[in-house]
């Protein structure tokens, strides 16, 4: 069932990116081409109005997913919609999966899109040649001096990215539930609570400085870029801490919705 959930998500939140993905890599082709136009003089009116409408699109794409984390999570399932949804034979945590997979994944999609429109936009002839001749130098050095021990810290990297943004998102899930515990305000109210629940969060951050090792892991002193050795196991020992820290904050976050969604769940 929670397979349903995740195609009946995408298709109802991929109406709103998909076009907005392409809008935004059409642009930034059409930015790509006027910016070369004025190499002959072209009116600048023109290439300064495509780029406007680009800024425009790529503002408008990263709030969207934004405010779609929001709506999909409020509307879904705390407001009227919500008396349907859970007439589904689906327990609560599905749901809250659901959104949060979907909503990592719209985010995601948005950087590499963003990232994609920027690189077509910048890169001139021959750029992607040296820039793929820099990275295969970096890439090879890497090896020669930790080995395979690479790909541990990539996916270490990688990993610590999602956990942080899978935080990011049920703190808001959290406060939007728990605003939903009050019979008015309730918008108010969950404003109040992400501003309580991110003062825990900035309060446990502080608590587990605390922990012996970790001040002095932040103290480390890299003898250069390069230097390989001691870059791995300053970043492998920030990225343990971080991935652990943000992976404890989501289990809290995701806990406080799923009880109040299971328990105290108020459509009213």
């Amino acid at each position: 069932m929670l397979r349903k959930l995740l195609k009946y998500e995408l298709k109802a939140t991929g109406r709103i990116f998909l076009p907005l993905f392409l809008a935004l890599l059409v642009f930034a082709a059409i930015n790509r081409f006027t910016l070369s136009l004025d190499k002959f003089d072209a009116p600048a009116i023109i290439s300064g109005i495509s780029m406007f409408i680009y800024i425009i699109i790529m503002v408008g794409m990263f709030a969207m997913t934004f405010i779609m984390t929001i709506q999909r999570f409020n509307k879904n399932l705390l407001s009227d919609e919500g008396y349907l949804m859970f007439t589904l034979p689906v327990k609560p945590w599905k749901h809250i999966v659901s959104k949060l997979f979907v909503s990592m994944l719209w985010m995601v999609a948005s950087g590499i899109v963003a990232l994609i429109s920027i690189l077509i936009i910048a890169l001139k002839k021959g750029a992607f040649t040296q820039f793929t001749e820099v990275f295969a130098t970096f890439y090879l050095q890497a090896i020669e001096q930790l080995g395979a021990s690479v790909y541990l810290l990539s996916f270490e990297i990688i990993l610590g990215i999602l956990v942080s943004l899978a935080s990011s998102i049920l703190i808001v899930y959290a406060s939007i539930a728990i605003g939903h515990l009050f019979n008015e305000h309730k918008m108010l109210a969950s404003f109040g609570a992400f501003i309580l629940l991110s003062t825990l969060a900035q309060f446990f951050i502080l608590l587990v400085s605390l922990i012996p090792g970790i001040a002095f892991y932040t103290n480390v002193q890299i003898s250069s870029f390069l230097d390989f050795i001691g870059l791995q196991w300053l970043l492998q020992m920030v990225m343990a801490y971080g991935i652990i820290y943000a992976a404890l904050l989501s289990a809290a976050f995701f806990a406080v919705t799923n009880r109040i969604i299971s328990k105290r769940l108020n459509l009213e």
